[in-house]
């Protein structure tokens, strides 16, 4: 035998030997971690986005008529509160601030809400794992809540879309929110 053609076939052969083999796929655990949204939570300002800037941001290229009435009617339709109070169970009921209760079930059944300004909406909410969706169809546009618990389980996302035909992009805002102890 040559011992060419051995050496060339040793070198082919070691470096696949050498590679570690992969781990095998974790198994995907049957159980879904249960989220716990029950408790009050507090807003952690340091972390939110500004309201207010974010308005003057989505206005800042309309004319002067057009930037009074959109501003105006974003901050009549988007608030920023300094507390959330989420009771979980076959529904959820959410206390945005001092504002009415949300009560809905979580399987996206449509149910009437009153805010206390007396605007009325059609609420639905969803869950799935970690995130909760709320959306709220008022007269002509339409918030969305989104919900987002983090892995710690002691702070969650709230990301705010406000939607209207009449309005060319969509205004988004992210509050965030610590557990109270």
């Amino acid at each position: 035998m040559r011992p060419v053609p051995f050496i060339l076939a040793c070198l082919l052969v070691l470096p696949l030997a050498a590679q570690k083999a992969k781990p095998a796929p974790a198994k995907a655990s049957a159980e879904v971690r249960k989220v716990d949204w029950d408790g009050e939570w507090s807003l952690v300002a340091a972390k939110s986005d500004n309201l207010e800037a974010q308005i003057d941001a989505q206005v800042k290229d309309m004319n002067f008529a057009m930037r009074l009435f959109w501003k105006k009617k974003l901050q009549n339709a988007c608030k920023a509160f300094d507390k959330l109070d989420i009771l979980a169970g076959d529904s959820f009921t959410v206390t945005m601030g001092r504002e009415v209760p949300v009560d809905t079930p979580a399987d996206g059944t449509v149910t009437d809400w009153k805010r206390s300004d007396g605007e009325t909406f059609k609420a639905t909410l969803t869950q799935e794992g970690p995130t909760m969706i709320q959306t709220l169809q008022g007269d002509g546009y339409t918030l969305k809540h989104v919900y987002s618990m983090r892995k710690d389980g002691e702070t969650l996302a709230l990301q705010v879309t406000y939607t209207h035909p009449k309005l060319d992009n969509p205004f988004s805002y992210k509050l965030v929110f610590k557990r109270n102890d």
